[in-house]
C-alpha cells in the first residue's frame, strides 16, 4: 500500500487573525476543533491552522493505517518519534527520519479521512 499525503497544517502565531486573512483570501471556511486548531472545512485535501507559531513549511501528515505498527518502523528504521497523540480527527505522531527531517503520521478516526 502506498502511503499519501493525508493533512496538513499551517502553523500560525493567532488562529483567529490567521482564519481572517485566509478565509478572505482563499474563501475558506473552518470549524475549531481544539483551542490551538481549526480545521478548514472546505478544501479538496483535508487541511487546518494550528496555534504553533509562524512556520515557513507546512506541517505533512502522512497518512497510515496502523500508527502504532508505523511508530515502531520508524524506530527500527533509525528514526525518532513524539508521543502518540489522540485528536478528534485521529492518532497522530511527529516522527524525524535517520537523517533529522520532520514529518508526521496520522491514522485517522473512521469516516473522517
Amino acid at each position: 500500500m502506498s502511503v499519501q499525503l493525508g493533512y496538513y497544517t499551517l502553523s500560525v502565531a493567532d488562529l483567529d487573525r490567521a482564519a481572517a486573512f485566509y478565509g478572505t483570501l482563499f474563501g475558506w471556511e473552518f470549524s475549531r476543533e481544539h483551542e490551538t486548531h481549526l480545521h478548514v472545512t472546505n478544501t479538496a485535501v483535508p487541511m487546518g491552522l494550528v496555534s504553533a507559531g509562524p512556520s515557513a513549511q507546512p506541517n505533512l501528515y502522512y497518512h497510515v493505517s496502523d500508527i502504532d505498527a508505523a511508530v515502531e518502523q520508524v524506530r527500527k528504521l533509525g528514526g525518532s518519534t513524539g508521543e502518540v497523540f489522540d485528536s478528534t480527527s485521529g492518532r497522530g505522531c511527529t516522527c524525524t527520519d535517520d537523517q533529522g527531517t520532520q514529518i508526521s503520521i496520522w491514522q485517522p478516526t473512521p469516516g473522517f479521512g
